[in-house]
């Protein structure tokens, strides 16, 4: 008997007991849709990481005051102008932006938004790696004038004015010391992701020069830095460079901090490859326990087939011919079992990432290692029932009632 045969052979074994072979792939089928879901919904959180980190800024570092020290800071400890023009000197260093973020709201008659208003130079378009849609970014002219130009994105135009032809129309800002109104210089493109608006309940990123903010609200001195890094192998040096470089200038110690996004980055990967692999561990159990059913169905179909097994054996089939039947039977049920299991895993992939808003990325290579999975399930847990019928004494079998 070939191979072909004992496919077919499979397949009708399998045809004329539906509801047992089923609830036989029921392990698998929920063991391997619990895997291939869970790589998939994995593999999209990662790619949307990236993603947000890619519109958030590429090899971008941030400086901050380091608040654990709050208490002994003074107000010469806090970075100027002096300190901004020194860290564009670093090698390495390529661009180079005043921090300042703060919640706010923007109006237009009675149409009022809540944004995230950022301090910009001509730097940050290079450091945010904003998109501009129409108009311009804030430039250096801005800054050095005071000018109150704003940039803001799509999702402000489209919801306060009801068309993206803004430029040149007046905004209001409402600060903390009352309104101030605001020419629209440009457009930028608005994308939510984890950094910007997931992070931020949606609110978008609006942008003035840092200039006019800090004159708003009487401010000399700033918080943080935000900087682009020519080269991302470089990063820590260069933030090591940075502190050491403010420490001598403001002749203090441990009073700053450098956030490097792409190591937390790294760090968020790292705890979403151990979850994945923790819950497939937890999936693995659904498989032990299908292949556990396997064995248990085929040692039933044997009991069942003493008699044709006795028959073969007597008309010359060999022991081996008996064990491959059994096995690719066994195999059978657990592939098409695997097979439902990724169709099912594809759908709950693509479920459970539409409401996280995400894509399912779910990859051949793991689509393969499932059907193989599948397989050598069904071989493994299928080798004892198979081996106890290739044993068997044809006699024995043929007087079986």
């Amino acid at each position: 008997m070939n191979i072909l045969e004992n496919i077919l052979l499979a397949f009708s074994s399998i045809m004329a007991n539906k509801m047992r072979s089923f609830l036989t792939m029921l392990g698998i089928i929920i063991g391997i849709a619990a895997v291939v879901a869970i790589s998939a919904i994995g593999n999209g959180g990662k790619y949307q990481i990236q993603k947000s980190m890619e519109q958030f800024g590429t090899n971008r570092l941030m400086l901050y005051m380091n608040w654990e020290k709050q208490e002994e800071m003074r107000l010469r400890d806090y970075i100027n102008d002096r300190d901004i023009e020194a860290i564009k000197n670093i090698k390495g260093v390529e661009a180079v932006s005043p921090l300042y973020e703060d919640s706010n709201s923007i109006q237009v008659k009675d149409n009022k938004m809540d944004v995230i208003l950022i301090g910009a130079n001509e730097d940050s378009e290079k450091i945010t790696n904003v998109k501009m849609v129409k108009g311009r970014f804030i430039n250096n002219q801005d800054v050095e004038n005071f000018t109150n130009s704003m940039v803001i994105s799509e999702k402000e135009a489209r919801e306060l004015f009801g068309t993206m032809e803004v430029l040149g129309e007046n905004i209001t800002l409402n600060s903390y010391w009352g309104p101030v109104d605001f020419r629209i210089v440009g457009v930028t493109e608005y994308e939510e992701n984890l950094f910007s608006g997931g992070m931020n309940g949606g609110r978008a990123q609006i942008y003035v020069p840092i200039s006019s903010i800090m004159r708003i609200y009487g401010e000399t001195v700033y918080y943080g830095v935000n900087m682009k890094i020519s080269n991302g192998e470089d990063m820590d040096q260069i933030g090591e460079q940075v502190i050491r470089l403010l420490e001598r200038l403001h002749h203090n110690k441990d009073m700053y901090t450098v956030f490097n996004l792409e190591e937390m980055i790294q760090t968020v990967n790292s705890v979403i490859n151990t979850v994945i692999t923790v819950l497939a561990l937890i999936a693995g159990i659904a498989l032990l326990v299908g292949g556990i059913g396997i064995m248990n169905i085929m040692l039933v179909s044997v009991s069942e087939r003493i008699r044709e097994i006795g028959i073969k054996k007597a008309i010359g089939a060999k022991r081996r011919t008996i064990l491959l039947q059994f096995l690719t039977e066994s195999s059978i049920i657990s592939l098409v079992g695997g097979a439902i299991g990724i169709g099912l895993g594809f759908v709950i992939a693509m479920v459970a990432s539409a409401l996280l808003k995400m894509p399912p990325l779910i990859s051949v290579k793991e689509v393969v290692f499932a059907s193989l999975l599948a397989i050598a399930i069904g071989t493994i847990f299928g080798v004892y029932p198979a081996n106890r019928a290739a044993k068997m004494d044809p006699i024995e079998a043929l007087g079986y009632e």
